[in-house]
């Protein structure tokens, strides 16, 4: 920790030396890079957040470029997420920032705020705001909010020490589309600044376990007249009962049986993919590209489109379906697993594969 950089936080009592260190230590993941993205990414940064996570698969226009702050002229249709790390780097070149280049969905919204301690929901739309609470309200992970209509924004913090969550505060998804997104209705920069950066603050309370933290408490902000109000809501299991069911129900396919398998592998378009050593491959292979599974890892994925098709194959099942959980973590639902490996496919050399040379 470079003690120079935060020399006025360690002067401070409720942060001192160890609180900046729970700082440092800690793990936050920001979904949206946008209007509220930007303010609350920077203030993380100057915080010295640890571990900072950016989740989005937009790229720039010059529309967001007045309210989206870490962003300038030149950057417009360069990806959102690579610009924030590059331009938050050159503000603490202290911290670790983790690119996740996607927008989040079913699949992949588990697996990606698991390793992180506080998620930040700076999204604009109600769809993504509903996954993203029933998805913390699995992993038990707290999350900021904040929203913004114009030159009015919103804040609270939901899943906090089994406090309420977005469901109790809006029961259906109907009922919280009231606040639209802001490339609907327009959005004031001066409001996404402010709630971007109080949803830092919230961060910050957080990870030093203040007690104030704003919990069962959604605070509006109107800009224009500076008016501030509370409005108070409570927790109701049936919330929390029906973001856990919406996991629950889910049907998520990700291995296929044999016959599965050679059926789907059939159709022109899909890439086959060998994800063993290259001593495996050259005893037994049903074809496909080989490509074992640490050198999958290190591929670039912007050359795929998400509509892509992956069918992955091992000895036994085990690589092949933590390679479809990587792809689909990244973004790519179409990604699937051989079930217990080419061990159990019978006639393996009647199969006629169309595959697509990677």
């Amino acid at each position: 920790m470079n003690k120079n950089y935060y020399k006025s936080h360690l002067k401070l009592d409720f942060i001192a030396m160890t609180g900046q260190h729970k700082l440092n230590s800690a793990k936050v993941l920001v979904i949206g890079a946008g209007g509220l993205g930007c303010p609350c990414l920077t203030a993380l940064t100057a915080a010295g957040i640890g571990n900072i996570g950016i989740a989005d698969g937009d790229i720039i226009s010059t529309s967001n470029i007045s309210r989206q702050t870490l962003f300038n002229y030149a950057d417009t249709g360069k990806s959102k997420t690579t610009i924030a790390i590059n331009s938050l780097r050159l503000k603490n070149p202290y911290l670790l920032y983790h690119e996740h280049c996607f927008f989040v969905n079913e699949e992949n919204i588990l697996t990606l705020i698991e390793p992180y301690d506080i998620i930040v929901d700076a999204t604009d739309n109600f769809h993504a705001r509903y996954l993203i609470n029933d998805a913390c309200v699995i992993k038990n992970k707290p999350l900021v909010y904040g929203a913004i209509f114009q030159s009015d924004g919103h804040l609270t913090v939901f899943n906090y020490q089994k406090s309420a969550t977005l469901r109790c505060l809006f029961p259906e998804p109907d009922q919280e589309a009231g606040i639209p997104s802001c490339a609907d209705t327009g959005a004031y920069m001066i409001t996404t600044n402010i709630i971007g950066t109080m949803m830092a603050n919230e961060v910050i309370k957080i990870i030093l376990q203040q007690e104030d933290v704003l919990i069962g408490k959604l605070l509006s902000f109107e800009s224009l007249n500076n008016q501030t109000t509370f409005t108070t809501y409570y927790p109701n299991k049936f919330s929390a009962n029906k973001s856990i069911s919406r996991f629950n129900t889910l049907q998520k396919t990700i291995e296929l049986t044999a016959e599965e398998f050679a059926g789907k592998t059939q159709t022109i378009g899909i890439e086959v993919i060998d994800v063993r050593t290259a001593a495996e491959r050259a005893i037994q292979n049903i074809g496909g590209k080989h490509i074992p599974l640490p050198e999958l890892k290190l591929l670039d994925l912007n050359r795929f489109a998400f509509t892509q098709h992956f069918y992955f194959y091992c000895e036994t099942g085990v690589r092949s379906l933590q390679a479809a959980k990587w792809l689909r973590a990244n973004g790519y639902k179409n990604a699937f697993s051989l079930k217990n490996g080419i061990t159990n496919f019978n006639d393996i050399t009647n199969l006629n594969y169309q595959i697509q040379k990677l």
